[in-house]
């Protein structure tokens, strides 16, 4: 049985305000590197593509970022203009309504598409929670359409739960043949001490009961940071921290039942904000397990550790998490995490797909984390 988790970042199409917030984070890479290439008395023409793609990144051509679209009816067709003075096209029916709309989301480039379901592939996973999901819709299609092939056999269970956060990003869980969805719980109109909201995103609980007869209890969270401020960040944090520790330490009663608990929480495993979860002897992340894989850096740093990274030789901070109950963690036969969709910003490097030459083919910025277990 294999068990994978991935943050990936929206499938077919993703918040304006996510894709600028990215971008903002990176402008400064982008104008080094684009000045580096326009001061060259020479250049090639895979230099001269990678200034057209900076050029776009920095937004050059603005008018293709433009987030509003006029809406107009001309001779009994609706008809849509990009910006305020672009050229006019039919975009429906007859209607007599006229205005704007303004657009809150922009497609996702077909190849970081194509690489998220490589992603997956790669590991073929029974039972996949995937966090940043649009809507079930894409879910559904991008089962059929993406992660359908000779070898690797479709998920029969798709199931999509909204959350609290701001952007419209769910919670997808998918499940194959053998692997049957009893029950699903969702936190997200828990409280805090204050009567508000307690998770940002939501803590959510799916019980699966396999074809042997195992009964296996997954949560998955995800902590956001929605404004910007780092104290205000940790301090919430750490209540769904204490609220999620208080949890698993009820269900370790319950021998019957197997816990995996998962999440992306945006914080390394020692930092102060997250160590309730931690300091619960119950679980075991599997970046600890002897038998963790996740693909060596190459150059100078692959025998390198850094503090807060998955491990020796696996430079990237820690954000993503996969845990197991003790009796659980015994039977993993090997785990790890692939990485070959994320683009690289800076040394150390690792390997990715081919098809990724930019970030804008990548295809999250998170690895997938996976088990494969003996039950």
């Amino acid at each position: 049985m294999k068990i994978a988790f991935y943050n990936i970042q929206n499938i077919f199409h993703r918040h304006i305000e996510l894709v600028g917030r990215y971008r903002d984070e990176n402008r400064s890479r982008w104008i080094a590197e684009f000045e580096t290439l326009l001061t060259q008395s020479e250049r090639t023409q895979k230099q001269y593509d990678r200034m057209r793609v900076l050029s776009h990144f920095l937004e050059f051509d603005s008018e293709g970022q433009m987030p509003y679209f006029t809406i107009k009816n001309t001779m009994g067709q609706l008809r849509l203009r990009k910006g305020l003075d672009g050229k006019m096209s039919q975009a429906s029916h007859l209607s007599d309504w006229e205005g704007w709309a303004k657009i809150d989301s922009l497609p996702i480039n077909e190849i970081a598409i194509r690489n998220k379901a490589k992603v997956i592939k790669e590991v073929d996973p029974d039972i996949l929670v995937v966090l940043e999901v649009e809507d079930r819709a894409s879910l559904v299609n991008f089962n059929q359409h993406f992660l359908r092939s000779m070898g690797n056999s479709p998920y029969r269970e798709i199931v999509f739960l909204g959350t609290n956060d701001p952007f419209g990003r769910g919670i997808g869980v998918m499940a194959k043949d053998g692997f049957d969805l009893e029950s699903i719980r969702t936190h997200v109109n828990d409280l805090d001490g204050k009567d508000k909201t307690l998770f940002d995103v939501d803590l959510q609980e799916y019980r699966f009961r396999t074809s042997s007869g195992n009964c296996l209890d997954l949560l998955c969270t995800h902590f956001i940071d929605k404004d910007g401020h780092m104290e205000t960040f940790k301090e919430g944090q750490n209540r769904q921290s204490e609220y999620i520790a208080r949890l698993l330490a009820r269900r370790q009663r319950d021998l019957s039942v197997h816990q995996i608990f998962m999440g992306t929480l945006n914080a390394p495993i020692y930092s102060s904000s997250i160590a309730p979860i931690f300091k619960e002897n119950y679980l075991r992340d599997i970046t600890k397990h002897p038998n963790f894989m996740g693909g060596l850096d190459k150059g100078k740093d692959a025998d390198y550790f850094r503090l807060g990274a998955y491990k020796m030789g696996v430079n990237i901070q820690q954000r993503d998490y996969l845990m197991l109950s003790k009796e659980l963690f015994g039977t993993v036969e090997s785990c790890g995490l692939v990485r070959k969709g994320m683009w690289f910003k800076k040394q150390p490097k690792w390997d990715i797909f081919g098809s990724i030459t930019s970030e804008r083919g990548a295809a999250s910025e998170h690895p997938l984390l996976w088990c494969q277990l003996g039950v």
